[in-house]
């Protein structure tokens, strides 16, 4: 009895020692898991649109209910395991950003579907320091169910008080640095940044400023690490990725801090099929307005920290059902849309302006391949002929009419065309009346200077910004893309009140036509180019504008309408002007492609290389000249350095 006693003692102690280093073992292998959902660039784009398929047909994307719907089934299959975050530019894009200072909407609608954290893009400040203080302000005043927001970049100034109710803001609702989440077992770190190319592109954010991203995104690293102990670093960033390696942003900074676990990169609306990676860092990007949920997996252990389990980019379609509470919600939103921002118009979210019969060309087809567009034709005839319709019997003529073609930021597809659809393609800005929507301003130039504003569609586009190429109306220009850089333009032809097409006269002065944004870029123009290309708009006596207040165009001041003419109106205006079919105006095909308004004609010719040639150029062949006349003197001196050598020997 005592030896089975003994036996069976030494089994349960074996068994108890075999036990515990099972659990052991189990514990050191032990991972946690986290599904990551994300977005960015979302712009509003709280209803599906319309988008043009490689193969050319045209579906419906997007939508918020419909990427509620996923989320939440995302959050039901993983239940605790899901973090839902943003990578900036939440807003501005549709008409549901008219209402974006007085509802915050898009912050609101962010809480309803359950995110998290998000951060503030280069757009969300288009609004101007006080609308974007105001949208914050409101969100907390209307909803208790709100995404935290991090931004870790933003300077405020020390003495203007231009940005002091968004400095206040910040604080009250409020916008942090950074913030910490345990998700399933898991520290989280994040912070959110604006990039290089997007602080470029925040003339309206002015007096806030953003410090260098690399330098942030250090900064937070050390104190997410040293200070908060987290397990993961997450940087929401609005800075993007490029093909060309130099210039992706988002890769710049995985590999300056290499610390960082995972970047969501926005701003450049990339999709990524499968993340790019660098060392130890993810990065991860969804494209834009909602077509696509990001979905990264993520398995993180002490031994091998932060471990990519999975990824996918989930299309938002039509087979997506919809979140019936969103739903609702977005109609709430449209109707006070109509109420408060169309209705002073009359007009309404699903009118019909007019009706394609082709599909005009996509914005991404646009973008890899940035040329004249019959879109951009279009828009830039439609400045023209709504400046001459608002100024009536005061009009002054309009020689040249400009967008650049990454203010235009959508297309039509065959079918009719709405409201909606009409400012969607042309929906960015403010006005100075604080209105939604870019004003059209119109100021004089010198012939001169009005070349140097097509230098850059040559110069400044291919070498820094493709959203910088020029579509434009009453113009014809050629250029020569191997001349020097900021002379490649070879001829220019201007259309006369007549409609005939004469040489441009660099002395004259030409009124000029283009957005509020557009003018206001000049100075950026000015600085990328170092003063090489100078521009400086003039009222018709040729007096420098100090600002473009008295440059604005207005509509009909007996009108019920807002003021300001904006560039949505003008183009709208233009549509419903076109001549009728069945009592819908139709778009001329003269829009289906490009007419030939400006050319590239590549040539070494020697002679054509400096023809015509400014002071950058001729420059330049002094330079050279002088360059090879020094070397000849050298190797002169050399040889005869040698030859005196030789004889002496």
């Amino acid at each position: 009895m005592k030896q089975i006693k003994k036996v069976t003692i030494l089994v349960i102690s074996l068994l108890a020692v075999f036990l515990a280093a099972s659990c052991f073992a189990a514990e050191g292998k032990a991972s946690n898991e986290l599904m990551i959902l994300f977005t960015h660039d979302l712009h509003s784009y709280f209803q599906p649109h319309s988008n043009l398929t490689s193969s050319g047909k045209t579906e419906q994307v997007g939508g918020y209910a419909k990427l509620a719907y996923l989320i939440n089934e995302q959050r039901i299959l993983h239940k605790n395991k899901t973090l839902r975050i943003d990578a900036g530019d939440f807003s501005m894009g549709t008409l549901f950003h008219t209402s974006f200072a007085d509802e915050a909407s898009e912050l609101r609608l962010m809480g309803k579907i359950g995110y998290d954290v998000v951060t503030l893009g280069n757009h969300d400040f288009d609004f101007h320091p006080a609308g974007l203080a105001k949208a914050l302000q409101a969100a907390q005043a209307k909803s208790k169910q709100l995404p935290a927001i991090v931004a870790s970049n933003v300077i405020f100034s020390k003495d203007d008080p231009r940005d002091s109710t968004l400095k206040q803001a910040f604080k009250d609702y409020p916008v942090a640095e950074y913030t910490v989440i345990t998700r399933n077992g898991i520290r989280i770190g994040l912070f959110g940044i604006v990039g290089k190319d997007a602080r470029d592109d925040t003339p309206f954010a002015k007096p806030v400023t953003f410090s260098d991203p690399v330098v942030a995104g250090q900064r937070m690293v050390d104190i997410l690490k040293n200070k908060e102990k987290v397990d993961m670093i997450i940087c929401l960033s609005h800075t993007g990725t490029s093909p060309v390696k130099s210039k992706s942003e988002d890769e710049v900074l995985a590999r300056k801090v290499p610390q960082i676990d995972v970047i969501i990169s926005g701003h450049t609306h990339t999709v990524l099929p499968q993340p790019i990676v660098i060392g130890k860092t993810i990065i991860a990007s969804a494209g834009s307005y909602g077509e696509y949920l990001g979905m990264l997996g993520i398995n993180f252990s002490r031994e091998k920290g932060v471990q990519l389990s999975s990824y996918e980019i989930k299309r938002i379609s039509t087979a997506t059902p919809d979140n019936t509470i969103i739903a609702a919600e977005v109609q709430k939103y449209k109707a006070l849309v109509n109420k408060n921002f169309l209705a002073p118009y009359n007009l309404s979210f699903d009118q019909v302006v007019s009706q394609s019969d082709f599909d005009m060309e996509s914005l991404n087809s646009a973008y890899q391949n940035p040329r004249e567009m019959g879109l951009g034709n279009m828009i830039t005839d439609a400045y023209r002929f709504a400046v001459k319709k608002a100024e009536g019997k005061n009009y002054e003529y309009v020689s040249m009419a400009i967008e650049p073609l990454g203010l235009i930021r959508g297309s039509f597809q065959k079918g009719k065309i709405t409201v909606e659809d009409v400012f969607q393609v042309l929906s960015l800005g403010l006005g100075m009346d604080g209105v939604a929507g870019y004003p059209l301003v119109a100021f004089y130039i010198s012939g001169k200077e009005l070349k140097d504003v097509l230098e850059v569609h040559t110069t400044v586009a291919p070498l820094m910004k493709v959203g910088a190429h020029l579509q434009v109306s009453g113009v014809k220009f050629s250029y020569n893309p191997h001349r020097m850089f900021f002379d490649r333009v070879t001829e220019v032809l201007i259309q006369d009140k007549n409609g005939e097409f004469l040489p441009l006269d660099q002395r004259k002065l030409y009124r000029v036509c283009a957005n509020l944004y557009t003018a206001e870029m000049v100075d950026y123009v000015s600085r990328v180019t170092h003063g090489l290309l100078n521009v400086q708009p003039k009222d018709k006596n040729g007096q420098a504008l100090p600002d473009y207040k008295k440059a604005v165009i207005y509509v009909d001041k007996k009108s019920s309408q807002p003021p300001e003419l904006k560039e949505w109106l003008a183009l709208a205006e233009y549509m419903s002007s076109f001549k009728s079919e069945k009592g819908i105006p139709r778009i001329p095909e003269k829009y289906m492609k490009a007419e030939g308004r400006y050319l590239s004609e590549p040539s070494w010719n020697p002679v054509g290389l400096i023809a015509g040639g400014n002071t950058i150029t001729y420059g330049a062949l002094f330079l050279g000249i002088l360059f090879l006349f020094v070397l000849g003197l050298i190797i002169l001196y050399i040889v005869k350095k040698i030859r005196l050598t030789n004889n002496t020997r």
